[in-house]
């Protein structure tokens, strides 16, 4: 048979939740003017930066409503010049100041409006992220909408939402851990909170919890709940299915043997142990939390007892043995 020496480690309880991976952001580019697509500057689903050019729309009409302001402006600013200083000459009256004043800032707004219709012919990305494909291609026409023209959708993942929902039962056993209200709402912006995609042996996406809902879901009973995840190396993609988990309660030492190594029958779970004369020795327990795949053992064994982690199908109690030595690796540290 193989042996180990139980793990002595600390541990806390923790609650497994199914969640959803969300975008951090999510912006529609829509094209505000109207006019025909002349240029997309980007391959569909790559990663862009902030401020990078992503679609033209023609600009020729644009530039020169710009122009034709620019003139009208420069006009209407030295006639706004010339009234006052007529005016210090008693050559004018006050009226043509004011009219010739009147026009100038109604120059200057219509030129400020050009120049906003120019730069909507350019469309960039509000911030770093992952884009969609394009749903408008070059050479077609982009009408005069209110809500504009869908042109592409762009998502920032890098940091990147989990959403999960915990049901009321588990909320109130997570809300015994921590009294005073104060505490809990401490837990937002740090409590920390793992995640494992499917195909994934551990938890190894760390984030933060940043959001609680205020009040529990009346046609599911839950909670939502949201973490956030640095997602640096663009693991996580929207839509993916995560499991979630989160730590409450305080750290404690606890008693950990491998979850292969614990049988059931009629009596409960047990384990075999071995003595010092390597006589085998059956040892009824009570087991915790799983931490896989390892399993807390909360009564029936200590640290110092040797315990049949493997080979034990053949053996029964009373049987001598002989005894190879393992070590139990220790769980990852969170």
């Amino acid at each position: 048979v193989t042996v180990a020496k139980p793990l002595a480690q600390e541990v806390r309880n923790y609650e497994i939740f199914d969640g959803n991976v969300s975008p951090l952001l999510s912006v529609d580019l829509n094209a505000r003017v109207s006019g025909y697509l002349t240029k997309i500057l980007f391959e569909d689903g790559a990663h862009v930066k902030k401020d990078q050019l992503l679609f033209i729309i023609e600009q020729d009409q644009y530039l020169q409503q710009v122009k034709l302001n620019q003139a009208i402006y420069d006009e209407t600013k030295i006639e706004v010049t010339r009234q006052k200083a007529l005016l210090k000459d008693n050559a004018t009256s006050q009226a043509s100041v004011d009219k010739a004043t009147s026009s100038f800032l109604q120059a200057e707004a219509n030129l400020k409006l050009a120049k906003i219709n120019y730069g909507y012919t350019e469309i960039r990305a509000p911030f770093d992220g992952l884009m969609g494909r394009h749903l408008i291609d070059v050479g077609n026409y982009l009408g005069a909408s209110a809500n504009g023209v869908k042109l592409a959708t762009i998502q920032k993942i890098k940091p990147i939402y989990i959403y999960f929902s915990i049901n009321e039962r588990d909320l109130l056993k997570y809300q015994k851990q921590y009294v005073d209200d104060n505490n809990r709402k401490q837990l937002v912006n740090k409590l920390p909170v793992f995640a494992q995609l499917q195909g994934e042996s551990d938890f190894s996406h760390e984030g933060t919890l940043d959001f609680a809902a205020n009040l529990l879901s009346t046609s599911t009973g839950s909670l939502q709940l949201r973490a956030e995840m640095p997602n640096a190396k663009l693991d996580l993609l929207p839509g993916l299915y995560a499991k979630v988990m989160v730590h409450y309660g305080d750290a404690r030492k606890a008693v950990l043997i491998p979850s292969r190594a614990i049988q059931t029958d009629q009596q409960g779970p047990y384990v075999f142990v071995i003595d010092e004369n390597k006589k085998i020795e059956r040892r009824n327990l009570s087991v915790g939390q799983k931490f896989p795949p390892l399993t807390e053992i909360t009564k029936g064994l200590s640290d110092t007892d040797t315990v049949v982690v493997n080979g034990f199908i053949n053996v029964k109690a009373g049987q001598t043995v002989n005894a190879t030595t393992m070590t139990i690796d220790p769980l990852p540290k969170r």
